[in-house]
């Protein structure tokens, strides 16, 4: 496929009707841009769930809500929620992390995900075990490294990989800063993140902050 026909295409998928849409496709797009009522759910303090749609639409913060196992059914017979955690999965193309970097992943592992840190054959790392209630420490602690996780768990930046050293030569870094500028490319540009995440204030725009359905 050449990319005017590529392109021709996505402008059609762009014209299909919402009911169209596969139900993922149709959640994001009435989703209030990923917001959902996730920001409300974290606060809720009589389950360490997130109700709903929100389970879903967390994939798109790079969360996924777990529960363990292998206790699942002695907490069934005392009538008893699963024991919920969440897994962090980290956007990081190419898997290229600094000294610093890793430092505060091994500090937030050892602090909210049961004295753990995953490495993955994506490339880079997930934290494991994380309670509701420590999400948003975490995810402002990987912010003061200059880390998210973005999308690692739904849509376009979690498959972006390449070569995992860019100092072999000149080559290897081009190809990382390709990775590394496809995968901020590829991420929602909604405030959704910043707002549920890093407490920041909504700011009101005319229209949609972008298309998130294509």
């Amino acid at each position: 496929m050449t990319v005017h026909q590529l392109n021709t295409d996505r402008s059609r998928d762009l014209s299909q009707p919402l009911e169209k849409l596969g139900p993922d496709e149709r959640m994001k797009a009435n989703s209030d841009q990923l917001r959902g009522t996730i920001a409300a759910g974290l606060v809720e303090e009589l389950t360490a769930a997130v109700p709903g749609d929100d389970i879903k639409l967390m994939k798109f913060h790079g969360l996924y809500q777990q529960d363990d196992r292998d206790i699942r059914d002695e907490r069934r017979r005392q009538k008893l929620e699963p024991a919920y955690t969440f897994m962090a999965r980290i956007r990081l193309p190419g898997g290229v992390c600094s000294p610093s970097q890793w430092l505060k992943l091994d500090e937030l592992g050892r602090a909210y995900a049961g004295e753990t840190l995953r490495l993955t054959t994506r490339q880079t790392f997930q934290l494991h075990r994380v309670k509701k209630q420590n999400l948003r420490s975490t995810m402002q602690g990987l912010r003061d490294v200059l880390l998210d996780t973005k999308a690692a768990c739904g849509d376009d930046s979690r498959g972006v990989m390449c070569s995992v050293n860019p100092q072999l030569s000149t080559l290897h870094a081009q190809v990382y800063a390709l990775a590394k500028r496809t995968s901020d490319h590829a991420i929602p540009k909604t405030e959704a993140y910043r707002e549920i995440w890093y407490g920041e204030e909504r700011t009101e725009v005319s229209g949609p902050e972008e298309p998130l359905v294509l």
